[in-house]
């Protein structure tokens, strides 16, 4: 299932993924397919 809206961290609509960490629903240019989490959790930081 696709679910569509805006990145929670540049809020660009797109479809979007779901970080194993945070939660954040976030596109395909801040997510880490390999890690299942966003580029703030995979830089260690704190959404």
């Amino acid at each position: 299932m696709e679910v569509k809206g805006l990145c929670s961290i540049c809020g660009k609509p797109a479809v979007l993924r779901t970080c194993i960490l945070c939660g954040a629903q976030v596109c395909p240019e801040h997510f880490d397919p390999n890690t299942s989490t966003c580029s703030n959790c995979r830089a260690g930081r704190k959404m």
